[in-house]
């Protein structure tokens, strides 16, 4: 206990139970400070220090799929590892409690239903007064948790550094070598861990995916006094078990029948010399072992990838297609992850959360696979896990066709706005030659796209009104009229473009063509909606009728 004032963050969307919260730790003489959104929490977190949180993994009571609140939580372990943190909660589904166990594994949790003032009060006086909050311990499978903790100087790197890193295990049992390899892991920034043997290893192993196994062939066993075998025993369980994860050798010498044995019947990527070691060795295996083929991704038509410039034919299992469209929606529209419950939701409506998650995982292994086929599908360098669900990594390696149609159109839009008419045209014509169809255009019907579709085809046609404006502004009437013609093919209720398209034949000396675009307005108005087009629509035509001076291109 403690009596001590605490300055306590409340993360918690519903005003009730924010009151609740704040009012009980204010009694109890603490400084409670709210937040409802991840946002706000971020920068309440930016501005003060917290001696404890207080967090509601769901920040939105009208999305039950929301998980900003466990974002905050990878936030705090980020940039505050000690802080302590409370999990409060209306209900908690397997994968909330997947995602919990993985970024915060002994966090207490309090169910709302059952909440209880005084059990409240003594589980912060309790988190308050206890030392920060220590990493857990990992097993080693052998019994030496301790033994492997005292042998590694360096702390390894905690489990949710792993997304997103390069993946290395050292299996070394000479404590020198082990604090020269580690120092090299850590400056460069890598996920790592250490075994001291084979046994540690494989559990390592089933733990975590790697990239790369550093691997000294000659391990020596504490009660035997001659070398062993036991690294090309692992070799043989890793090209049983493990056959796509690479190995670099770390020995003393190796003699040309060990080498031919090696390249000719294991994973084999190179052999550094202790003697000559150079720490830049291991850090080009590593690059070459966790590198990342390049992905291009056309998703205006039917969805198309290619993998190293080579077309992924038929998905194995369409599912799992969709799964990979699910995720890049989610990013399209300025999202990340996409919670697991949600796509059991998404592909299987009537399914419960148990059959849902058994066939889920299969399908996500199948998509990773289909991307990837060199790599154990744990180990995917795109469709990733996080706290918060499954995301689609949009890394160096990805090229996608909706990133650069929307990077395309804001350049142009800049440079239409400062009046740089022909560098303007140039961008927004690339962005047009990307729209080769409507965006998952084979997916025109299923729910989940038709929101998002409807997004990309209004920023299509926004593109094809400045292209118009910015042809008009360098006296290209022709293509101006063009680009407005294709504008309306794509969406014929675009009245504005009815304008522009009178205005440009106008301009061009098409006086007929302009009232014959206007006639083609009236009556498409008055078919659908029985009444005429706007008061601007109808002065232009009238100016046009009078043969008025009319400004080109309209200002």
């Amino acid at each position: 206990m403690t009596d001590q004032s605490a300055k306590i963050l409340v993360v918690e969307d519903r005003a009730d139970w924010q009151d609740i919260l704040c009012t009980t730790l204010a009694q109890q003489g603490h400084t409670p400070r709210s937040a409802g959104k991840y946002q706000e929490a971020l920068n309440v977190l930016g501005l003060e220090k917290f001696s404890l949180a207080i967090i509601d993994p769901v920040l939105d009571t009208l999305n039950r799929f929301n998980r900003d609140g466990l974002s905050v939580i990878q936030k705090i372990r980020e940039i505050e590892p000690a802080m302590p943190v409370i999990i409060i909660t209306g209900s908690l589904t397997h994968d909330m409690e997947v995602s919990l166990q993985h970024l915060y594994p002994n966090a207490p949790i309090l169910f709302k239903e059952s909440w209880d003032t005084v059990e409240f009060n003594d589980l912060i006086n309790e988190m308050i007064g206890r030392q920060p909050h220590p990493q857990p311990a990992r097993p080693d499978g052998d019994g030496d948790t301790k033994q492997t903790a005292d042998r590694v100087s360096s702390t390894p790197s905690p489990p949710e550094k792993a997304v997103g890193r390069p993946r290395v295990l050292l299996v070394e049992n000479r404590k020198d070598w082990q604090d020269i390899v580690v120092s090299v892991f850590e400056e460069a920034g890598y996920f790592w861990r250490v075994a001291n043997n084979a046994r540690q290893a494989l559990v390592e192993l089933e733990q975590e995916g790697f990239h790369l196994v550093v691997l000294d062939l000659k391990l020596q066993q504490p009660d035997l006094p001659l070398r062993s075998n036991e690294g090309w025993l692992l070799l043989d369980e890793l090209v049983e078990k493990h056959p796509k994860t690479k190995v670099i050798i770390l020995s003393g010498k190796a003699g040309p029948r060990d080498v031919a044995d090696l390249l000719t019947h294991y994973p084999v990527i190179g052999f550094i010399e202790k003697q000559s070691f150079n720490p830049d060795l291991i850090k080009e295996a590593v690059a070459q072992a966790s590198r990342s083929p390049r992905l291009r991704i056309r998703s205006f038509g039917q969805l198309q990838i290619w993998r190293d410039d080579h077309a992924i034919g038929v998905w194995e299992r369409p599912q799992a297609e969709t799964i990979v469209k699910l995720l890049l929606i989610r990013r399209a529209r300025g999202g990340r992850a996409v919670a697991a419950d949600e796509l059991i939701t998404r592909l299987w409506p009537d399914a419960d959360e148990e059959s849902g998650r058994k066939k889920l995982l299969p399908l996500i292994s199948n998509a990773r696979r289909t991307l990837e086929p060199d790599i154990e599908p744990r180990d995917s360098n795109f469709v990733l896990r996080s706290a918060n669900g499954y995301y689609f990594n949009i890394g160096d390696t990805v090229t996608w066709d909706l990133l650069g149609f929307r990077q395309y159109l804001r350049l142009g839009s800049q440079l239409a706005r400062e009046e740089r008419w022909e560098e303007a045209v140039t961008e927004l014509e690339k962005g047009r030659a990307l729209y080769r169809g409507d965006f998952l255009a084979e997916d025109r019907y299923v729910d989940w796209a038709i929101d998002i579709r409807r997004e990309i085809t209004g920023d299509y046609c926004n593109l094809l009104v400045q292209l118009a404006d910015a042809y008009a502004a360098l006296g290209r009437y022709a293509q101006a009229v063009e680009v407005c013609e294709a504008a309306l093919a794509k969406d014929p209720l675009l009245e504005r473009v009815y304008r522009r398209l009178m205005h440009f034949h106008y301009c061009n000396g098409e006086k007929g063509k302009a009232l014959k675009v206007y006639r083609d307005c009236i009556k498409l108005f008055e078919e659908l909606f029985g009444e005429s087009p706007t008061p601007a629509t109808r002065q232009l035509h009238q100016d046009i009728v009078d043969d008025k001076i009319i400004e080109c291109p309209a200002k």
